[in-house]
């Protein structure tokens, strides 16, 4: 019995009754839909019969529309007024001001559609039933009153919104006595004590949503407030009818899409919630201004999904279309799936057709480089073999055969990095991948490093005091700084909870790349600062006389290792992610070449070499080796070796004279077993 356009913010919610909670939720949305079912039924039947009988089993959140039914429990407590002070007559009020009253609400700018006063049959009442009626017309711009009660019985037992407050308990209801002054000519006369019943908001009664046909021909809900009369003894009440305010429900949207996430707006239950036919493949998504209908909304592809006809205007399907498409297939729902969307290619998350989204590695490209770091971790362990097979080889030992196996080992480790690198990167593979890098690093640098320490330290310190750096010393050395470096992975490990990155290439295409964060950076940066240390060593040791030296292929390899590795790095930064993981991982098996295979070539090659060609060196008596130990002594010998290094007879003019110097004070050379030299030979030298 109203008509009025709402504004979405007063949108009615419906939700089941809290009687029903024992329901699942999957047997409350089949109730919903059959309660769209039937609102379409009506919707086409083109005419009904006269009533409000076309009722949902549903009720709503009335709380919305409370301060507009309180014009209807004004407009009772007013007419209950009038009755009680005209001995429970209704005489004093003409036809004219009972339709006065219910224009006057539907006159004010609001919701409200209609009001009416069904009055409870009295023999004060002119006519049997009578029930004065406004109401907007359709195109809201007149409103006309009648007698309801021509068209219709509305003490029917199906008129919800009358009968039941008329036999609702109003044993309590609250009654009020009132003092009032009377007029007289010029004065006031004597007050006069009037006791009436006043109806409050609670009393009232919000009906189901109904189809009010002969009313409003329209889907409405009725708020009802009741009007009484009282007994002679001035405390019991009487029914004497109902004023009424109407809400018209064809002015407001049914939201079948799924229920917000946002507090705020899940706060009031809608039944109709999630009750869309939208495939998995698309999103519901709410068209308002549809009324009171079902199908108000349009199935839009997911994230993840492209419209299948790219030719089409409207890249989405209508509500409406699927819901008559469920209706003409007898509710057979397998007709739905016309109403999906085609899944993107994978790694997509919004597309318009299948094209590619992820980057596709070259799987010849893998494996050739894989194959290739096969061949050069076999390559490493043959040349571990044949270090401990010559292990007492004097331009074997001269290099301490069991660094130069530490350095092998640590070359293995950093090539395993390739065979993480193989598959697509993750996060468990991200996790791993810096182990066997960093780890082998430092192991087969830590070797190299302390290996030309030792010689450092003897050929500067030997000639003036006793040093004594056997390979125990050194390993033990080795443990404290392989230490460190796994401490410093483990933090690293820990302190990460991303180890992996989505990136895109210059073309879009994306990939997944480990992170790069300041604990690689650190890591770089210490390797970095690891590097120069050698290379101050190897300055330290430069001038040292050597058979096989090594100093100046331990510094062309850091300096291979710091430049080349460098620049790989950087282009590896700035170039690498754009292209793709390909690139990425050829540069780093280009690193890993430069910092593992070609420093395992300038010191392994060298001493296969003179093993190879059978270079002897005729040595003095006792000359020390890196270990300290003692070798037999020959007077004829024609070079001078401290430590481990020992230079050939004839190089240059300034060494000959040097050596000359040696032959004379040579039957007077006395080393001790530890490595250092004598005083005899320390004052020959400073001569």
């Amino acid at each position: 019995m109203m008509r009025a356009r709402l504004l979405p913010v007063c949108m009615v919610f419906f939700y089941l009754d809290s009687s029903l909670k024992v329901h699942s939720f999957t047997v409350q949305r089949r109730a919903a839909r059959q309660a769209l079912d039937y609102v379409a039924k009506i919707e086409n039947l083109g005419n009904c019969s006269l009533g409000t009988g076309e009722s949902l089993d549903l009720i709503y959140d009335h709380t919305v529309w409370n301060s507009y039914a309180l014009a209807a429990v004004r407009l009772a407590n007013f007419i209950s007024k009038i009755i009680t002070t005209n001995n429970n007559s209704l005489a004093s009020l003409s036809d004219e001001v009972l339709f006065a009253l219910v224009r006057n609400n539907v006159h004010l700018k609001s919701f409200i559609f209609g009001s009416g006063i069904p009055f409870e049959p009295h023999p004060s009442l002119r006519y049997p039933l009578f029930c004065p009626y406004a109401y907007r017309n359709e195109n809201k711009t007149k409103v006309l009153t009648k007698d309801l009660a021509v068209e219709y019985n509305y003490t029917d037992p199906s008129t919800e919104y009358y009968q039941v407050l008329r036999y609702k308990d109003f044993s309590n209801i609250s009654i009020v006595t009132d003092k009032v002054y009377f007029r007289s000519g010029d004065a006031l006369l004597p007050a006069v004590d009037i006791a009436q019943p006043v109806a409050d908001i609670d009393d009232g009664h919000w009906t189901k949503p109904y189809f009010d046909c002969g009313g409003g021909n329209i889907w409405m809900v009725t708020y009802s407030s009741p009007i009484f009369g009282l007994e002679q003894d001035q405390k019991t009440v009487i029914f004497r009818g109902v004023a009424t305010i109407d809400i018209e429900l064809t002015s407001i949207d049914i939201n079948q899409c799924d229920l917000s996430k946002i507090p705020k707006e899940r706060a009031t239950f809608d039944v109709f919630r999630g009750t869309h036919l939208c495939q998995p493949s698309t999103e519901c998504e709410f068209t308002p201004g549809a009324g009171f209908r079902r199908g108000a909304y349009i199935c839009k592809c997911a994230k993840g999904y492209f419209f299948p006809n790219s030719n089409a205007e409207e890249k989405f399907y209508k509500g409406y279309d699927i819901e008559a498409d469920v209706d003409s297939a007898l509710n057979n729902i397998t007709s739905l799936y016309k109403y999906s969307c085609t899944r993107c290619a994978p790694g997509c998350d919004v597309c318009t057709d299948m094209s590619p989204c992820l980057f596709t590695r070259n799987v010849v490209i893998k494996v050739l480089i894989l194959i290739l770091t096969f061949i050069v971790i076999v390559f490493i362990i043959i040349a571990s073999g044949i270090i401990f097979r010559l292990k007492e080889s004097k331009a074997i030992k001269s290099g301490s055969p069991i660094f130069l196996l530490l350095m092998s080992f640590g070359g293995i480790l950093m090539c395993l990095q390739l065979f993480v690198m193989f598959p697509d990167a993750n996060e468990v593979l991200c996790m791993l991948l810096p182990w066997p890098y960093h780890l082998g690093f430092v192991l087969m640098y830590g070797a190299l490093l302390l290996k030309t320490w030792r010689i450092s330290i003897i050929f500067r310190k030997g000639q003036f005091k006793k040093v004594h750096l056997p390979d125990r010393t050194l390993l033990r050395h080795m443990a404290m700084i392989m230490a460190v470096a796994f401490g410093y992975l483990v933090a690293w490990t820990a302190a990460n909870n991303d180890f992996s990155q989505m990136k895109k290439t210059s073309s879009g295409l994306k990939f997944v790349m480990c992170t790069e964060n300041w604990w690689s950076y650190s890591a770089y940066g210490m390797e970095i600062v690891m590097l120069l240390f050698g290379v101050y060593l190897c300055f330290t040791v430069r001038k040292a006389p050597a058979t096989f030296n090594e100093s100046k292929h331990i510094t062309w390899s850091i300096y291979n290792a710091i430049l080349l590795s460098t620049f790989i790095l950087i282009v590896n930064y700035f170039t690498a992610e754009t292209v793709g993981p390909d690139l990425i991982y050829s540069m780093t098996f280009l690193n890993c070449q430069v910092v593992v295979t070609m420093t395992l070539v300038l010191i392994f090659v060298p001493k296969f070499y003179a093993v190879y060609m059978k270079i002897e060196i005729k040595r003095r008596d006792s000359l020390p080796t890196v270990t300290g130990k003692m070798k037999s002594r020959s007077s004829s010998s024609q070079h001078r070796s401290i430590a481990v290094q020992t230079t050939l007879n004839g190089e240059d003019s300034a060494r000959k004279n040097v050596r000359t110097r040696e032959l004379k004070i040579s039957h007077s050379l006395d080393l001790s077993t530890n490595g250092t030299l004598s005083p005899l030979f320390k004052n020959g030298n400073k001569n």
